[in-house]
């Protein structure tokens, strides 16, 4: 099979709904006029953007992955280091990048959660440090496998203003990696992740205005420059682009701190600082749901009875408890927690050991924003995948995928093989 060029952009938290307007845009106009569209896809549990990120590079669901939440469980911190390494997925789960490269695919990827450690051509891995200080973050990118001479490239341009996350610095800063990419190297395959019209979301609301005027906008500006670099260097008629997302989010109503009642009820004890000194049970937030500790899973039992006693009597919105066994089996989802629990609509968690148990949204971390996700994938909106190029048949429709099934259409596309991932190629959409 000949070779072919693909530049996949996963734009964070877009949604079905987000396409009418996409339509009145010169360059994601331009793309969807013709294009295939995948609608209503529906994405794993929890919807957070690490675990599902992982899935659309994989195609298999988070019991084989391991990437479960954003962050690693660390209970003594309420903001927690987030996944970064591969290193955690079962040894024969393999990700588009891998299976290009073996099969002489040049490869790049910016800013795809969960790359560091995978073998890829032109890196830039998504993460930061604390310090947030341009020399701190530019140590952290090579740490996880992005090369110094690539790095060289666009950082005296866009790395000296970094703040850690915060854009627009963030944002640009991939950007950046992402046009050096195509105008110095022009690989193969390009995997990119941006996360302004997420950001947005969270801040503002679902449909609030500045997502439309602000972010997508930005967006626009950004993939139409990623698209001319592609013209100039003379790939852009032999690329298959992909516009693709993760989650959509649902709004906050009310933010449950439920780890204060297991402090007021004696299973977590504090230091006279107010932080962490010795927990039975714990709650970690993975913000419209929760995954619940055990310190001694013989107590278990005791512990169902203390969580459905908080559902009745307290409002702390626990929709649905499910054991691990439950969540395995009904959410293809297996950790070291010993419950998962879903919230009711409008409820949204935090870490926090001591405050008021409900309060509301205060924006100060995606997970106590006026929305978010970590939800059910069956609920609320759903993102969408966006398809045109050589390899893809025009104007196809299909609604309500599977997000497994991204990963083995994007190999299929490519002619390479994921080996045994839990997905299928979308039905329809490739020319065969």
């Amino acid at each position: 099979m000949k070779k072919r060029k693909l530049y996949v952009l996963s734009i964070d938290s877009m949604i079905t709904e987000d396409i009418e307007f996409m339509k009145t845009l010169p360059t994601m106009g331009s793309i969807l006029n013709g294009a295939a569209v995948v609608s209503n896809i529906t994405s794993v549990y929890p919807t957070l953007t690490y675990t599902i990120h992982t899935t659309m590079m994989t195609g298999v669901y988070p019991d084989r992955h391991h990437i479960i939440n954003n962050e690693t469980f660390v209970p003594e911190m309420e903001h927690a280091p987030w996944y970064r390494s591969c290193h955690e997925f079962d040894p024969d789960v393999v990700t588009v990048l891998e299976a290009a490269k073996r099969a002489g695919y040049t490869t790049c990827a910016i800013h795809w959660p969960v790359t560091g450690d995978v073998d890829v051509d032109w890196h830039l891995p998504e993460t930061w440090t604390a310090e947030g200080t341009p020399e701190s973050m530019y140590q952290e990118f090579v740490r996880l496998g992005a090369k110094p001479e690539f790095l060289d490239e666009f950082w005296g341009e866009y790395g000296t203003h970094l703040n850690g996350l915060y854009d627009p610095a963030f944002t640009l800063l991939a950007h950046g990696a992402t046009l050096a990419a195509i105008r110095n190297h022009q690989p193969d395959v390009i995997f990119e992740h941006l996360s302004l019209v997420d950001h947005t979301r969270h801040s503002y609301g679902v449909y609030a205005r500045p997502v439309y005027k602000f972010a997508y906008f930005e967006m626009e500006l950004l993939l139409s420059q990623t698209i001319e670099a592609m013209r100039q260097a003379g790939v852009l008629e032999d690329t298959t682009i992909v516009l693709t997302s993760d989650h959509g989010q649902t709004p906050v109503e009310k933010l449950v701190a439920p780890n204060t009642l297991l402090v007021r009820d004696g299973f977590i004890r504090l230091g006279e600082d107010g932080s962490l000194k010795d927990y039975d049970v714990i709650f970690k937030s993975a913000a419209h749901s929760l995954q619940v500790y055990v310190r001694n899973p013989s107590q278990a039992a005791r512990t169902a009875k203390l969580l459905a006693r908080y559902a009745a009597e307290e409002d702390v919105g626990f929709e649905r408890i499910r054991n691990a066994e439950e969540t395995e089996r009904e959410m293809r989802v297996k950790g070291d927690f010993v419950f998962s629990i879903e919230g009711a609509d409008g409820y949204a968690y935090s870490n926090a050991l001591t405050g008021e148990l409900v309060g509301k949204a205060d924006n100060s971390n995606y997970k106590y924003s006026v929305a978010t996700h970590g939800h059910d994938p069956r609920k609320g909106p759903k993102p969408a995948m966006i398809l045109k190029g050589p390899g893809i048949v025009p104007g196809a429709r299909l609604d309500g995928a599977d997000i497994i099934d991204e990963a083995p259409t994007l190999a299929a596309l490519l002619g390479v093989s994921l080996g045994r991932p839990d997905g299928h190629v979308m039905p329809g959409i490739l020319i065969p």
